[in-house]
């Protein structure tokens, strides 16, 4: 019988700056469904193990492969448009959009498809396409309308009474809570979180948590991977830790 290859494999990963390794053959595997934890000092490259798993750091050596695809030459593009999300250390927002706008600016892989979606629209058509309000670029909007609304109704009265309001007058929690709405939108296979509490007080840190729980239950068969220096939130939510050093 065939054995389900691991939502992702990372197999000896090296990273090299120069003479400066950031990844020293890194090797660990993270199955359908599963939460890991990446706790360590900073410095200890795990950031960077996130940079390169989502493309936008390149390996120096060993390999990355998502259930079974390498990863490794791909851009970050096409490694999103294969069901990878992440959230960034320090958080982005688009400030000239609304927060639900800037939710929203998560679905566009969606729109046009791609990766795991049959291919709708490309550069030149989707416009064209959104320009003469063709149904299916309609019908295409209206779904991506609705996950939106959905994610953000996720959590709670954080992002969704705000919807309407500018994305730049967020408290900084909100601006977190904002990332990972938009990683979510995308309705990913692999959700990697990069300090997702960094900033949050206790309180914040802990609603955060339960919103991430909850995540869990609603979307089993999501893995992630968090990077997390705080231990409470580490024990409260993760199957398994990988100590960096």
């Amino acid at each position: 019988m065939a054995t389900e290859a691991p939502r992702l494999a990372v197999d000896r990963l090296t990273v090299a700056f120069g003479g400066l390794k950031a990844l020293d053959e890194v090797s660990f595997e993270v199955g359908k469904g599963a939460f890991l934890s990446i706790i360590g000092p900073n410095g200890a490259g795990k950031s960077t193990l996130v940079q390169t798993i989502s493309g936008f750091v390149r390996p120096t050596a060993g390999s990355l492969r998502l259930e079974g695809r390498p990863l490794a030459g791909l851009s970050s593009d096409a490694i999103a448009a294969l069901g990878v999300a992440r959230t960034f250390q320090t958080s982005r927002v688009f400030p000239a959009l609304s927060v639900g706008d800037s939710v929203a600016v998560g679905t566009q892989r969606r729109l046009i498809g791609g990766g795991r979606t049959e291919v709708a629209f490309n550069a030149l058509s989707e416009p064209i396409a959104a320009l003469l309000g063709l149904p299916r670029y309609r019908r295409r909007e209206a779904e991506c309308r609705a996950r939106a609304e959905e994610v953000m109704q996720l959590f709670g009265d954080r992002l969704w009474p705000r919807r309407d309001q500018p994305a730049h007058s967020l408290s900084y929690a909100n601006r977190r809570r904002l990332d990972i709405a938009r990683a979510l939108i995308a309705e990913p296979d692999l959700l990697l979180l990069d300090e997702p509490t960094a900033g949050m007080n206790p309180t914040e840190s802990r609603e955060l948590a339960d919103v991430l729980a909850g995540l869990r239950a609603r979307f089993p068969d999501i893995t992630i991977i968090m990077i997390e220096h705080k231990l409470d939130v580490v024990r409260r939510l993760a199957d398994r830790t990988i100590v960096m050093g």
